[in-house]
């Protein structure tokens, strides 16, 4: 979803849509007394809104530094004992006192209710005269209600590893990355002209092209792709549905950050994409607006009605805007892939829905899946550690009743509910390295544990055709991978045939101007040259899908179904909670990676897996 003014015969649309925001305001600007700030008895303001009544219009005009004032009160009292205070409970309070005029603004009138509430005073019971409050709360939960709250992010303790930290506070961020300059100065509501007359429903953020874009809020991608006016644009919907954010005017040729798909769940500070020009052309990837910059807007949606059309409530993010600086994401650059993303990781609590084996459902369990990839004596990167860290991993998981399954356990468990053991959890290693059977298959023997090894039939070809297995650089070889089948201790996985690469397209996406078919036979081609050849090398079919570079997509899950794949591994960061019965559980796994820095006692522990 963009603007929701897709193609030139939504004119008469759009006109609608503006004529019936300013009659909306208006009814708004008398049933509040007319002019702000006009010296007008409480009592005597009529009742524009009633509780249950589907809100038409929200006008919000909260000044940066008020909201800052009441954040501030709301984040120290739950620091403190005593009553926890909400922000925006407190402007609500402020904006049912002042009519929505925050030109009338005292800091007593703040601390007052603070003070009262904080006594034990109710919140009802302060606004029983206020008959505008219950408008303005529900307005106001709609525009801030994701902005403040717990969640949590990894730092570096003591001993320089790291560990998950509790934090309550502002969780959203910027639209723009850390460090990346840029401009920006109150735009909403003026006029454009492109292709009809209509109004900025948004705010602009002039910035260099190629400027890292920063998701505002944990969403879900609800639309990517062109759009006529806002060029390469990203739709982001916040969980609980409220909020859809739209940036628009996203970098040529390379718009969206690797990996991003419709349907994907993005946390607060991730790199979504890059700033650019694109945009006011039918004719996709064309550069014709003038300056560089990011386009965002908020739209609120109370009802799915109000998603498109005449119904459209956007309200002006400027005074957000600049309390977001506040909160800025820093990023870090693959020098290689070119591409930016967050450098602290991110969580938010689970929703309130997930399954936590209460009332009649199936209880869940708990499944980590660690990711290993090169095991060496030297290490040379993030994705490589030596086979002493492997041992110390495999030492702590076997003293402390951990108990390592493959994905055929897990099949069971979801196909037919065969119980899995005490502390289940999975070791995988991907790409296919030798030294995974030099160094890391005798140390499972060892302790008794087993693995799931993700090949790469391309890799595969290449090793067996040069006919050397050295554990410093070679990759399985077809012999090599029909002995680890026999011997048992790696279940062997199809990593893809030739697709983890990013040269010809990032990993198994689909290429910019790719349709849906060609997309998919691709894709099917691929999948099903690996499992063939699998087959006919150890005599079976892999079950699970290993995404290159984690990078996934809707169209790719369709196919993996249809090339017979139960499950799939993502690169994203997480444990799972699996129930016996869902199949549908098993894709897109979640997986933590176990970097040099980072063991797995550690990933266990910032998870409260201890």
């Amino acid at each position: 979803m963009l603007i929701r003014t897709v193609t030139l015969t939504r004119r008469a649309r759009r006109a609608t849509a503006v004529a019936c925001a300013a009659a909306l305001c208006l009814t708004l600007f008398f049933a509040l007394g007319g002019v702000r700030g006009m010296a007008q008895p409480e009592e005597s303001l009529p009742a524009a809104w009633h509780p249950g009544e589907l809100i038409k219009w929200v006008d919000f005009s909260v000044p940066c530094e008020v909201m800052e004032k009441a954040l501030k009160l709301d984040v120290e009292s739950h620091a403190a004992d005593g009553p926890a205070l909400d922000w925006v409970e407190l402007l609500s309070y402020l904006a049912a006192k002042y009519w929505g005029d925050f030109g009338r603004f005292r800091d007593r009138d703040l601390a007052a209710v603070a003070d009262a509430l904080r006594g034990g005073a109710a919140i009802d019971t302060l606004t029983a005269e206020m008959n505008l409050y219950p408008y303005y709360r529900e307005a106001y939960d709609a525009v801030l209600g994701g902005l403040v709250g717990p969640y949590r992010v990894a730092v570096v303790n003591e001993a320089g590893e790291e560990a998950w930290e509790e934090r309550y506070g502002l969780k959203a961020f910027s639209p723009i990355a850390s460090g990346f300059p840029f401009s920006h100065y109150s735009d909403f509501g003026a006029s454009r002209s492109y292709g009809y007359d209509r109004l900025h429903l948004g705010h602009d953020m002039m910035a260099q092209v190629g400027t890292p874009i920063i998701a505002v809020e944990t969403g879900v991608v609800e639309e990517l792709g062109w759009n006529q006016y806002g060029g390469w644009r990203v739709g982001l919907r916040s969980l609980d549905g409220k909020r859809y954010y739209y940036y628009a005017h996203m970098r040529q040729n390379r718009p969206y950050s690797a990996g991003l798909e419709k349907g994907q769940t993005i946390y607060a500070g991730a790199v979504i994409g890059y700033v650019g020009r694109t945009g006011y052309s039918v004719k996709e990837n064309v550069n014709n607006i003038k300056q560089s910059h990011l386009h965002w807007g908020l739209q609120i949606i109370f009802d799915e009605s109000q998603k498109e059309g005449a119904n459209e409530i956007w309200v002006d993010v400027y005074e957000i805007t600049k309390l977001l600086q506040k909160n800025k994401s820093k990023t870090v650059r693959d020098p290689e892939t070119k591409e930016y993303t967050r450098a602290v990781p991110f969580e938010e609590p689970p929703p309130p829905d997930q399954n936590t084996g209460g009332g009649d459902a199936p209880p869940s369990v708990t499944v980590p899946l660690i990711m290993y990839h090169s095991i060496l004596k030297a290490r040379s990167n993030k994705y490589v550690i030596a086979p002493a860290q492997l041992e110390a991993d495999l030492k702590y998981l076997s003293e402390n009743g951990w108990h390592t399954i493959v994905m055929a356990d897990l099949i069971r468990f979801a196909d037919e509910g065969t119980p899995l053991p005490d502390k289940p959890i999975l070791l995988t290693f991907d790409d296919g390295y030798y030294n995974n059977i030099h160094y890391a298959q005798p140390l499972l023997e060892e302790y008794g544990m087993k693995g799931v090894l993700a090949v790469v039939g391309a890799f595969t070809d290449k090793s067996t055709a040069e006919g050397t297995q050295n554990p410093n650089y070679s990759y399985l070889s077809w012999d090599t991978i029909r002995e680890t089948a026999e011997k048992g201790v790696f279940e062997i996985q199809s990593h893809s045939y030739n697709m983890h690469t990013q040269a010809k397209r990032q990993g198994c996406l689909r290429r910019p101007g790719e349709n849906t078919e060609d997309y998919g036979e691709t894709l099917l081609d691929d999948l099903n040259r690996l499992s063939d050849t699998l087959e006919e090398t150890m005599g079976c079919r892999p079950t699970t899908f290993v995404y290159p570079f984690g990078l996934m997509s809707v169209e790719s899950e369709r196919v993996l179904r249809q090339a017979g794949f139960r499950a799939s591994f993502s690169c994203s960061e997480g444990v799972n909670q699996l129930v016996p019965g869902d199949a549908e559980g098993l894709y897109r796994l979640n997986r933590c990676i176990r970097t040099p820095n980072m063991s797995v006692q550690n990933i266990l522990k910032r998870y409260g897996l201890e």
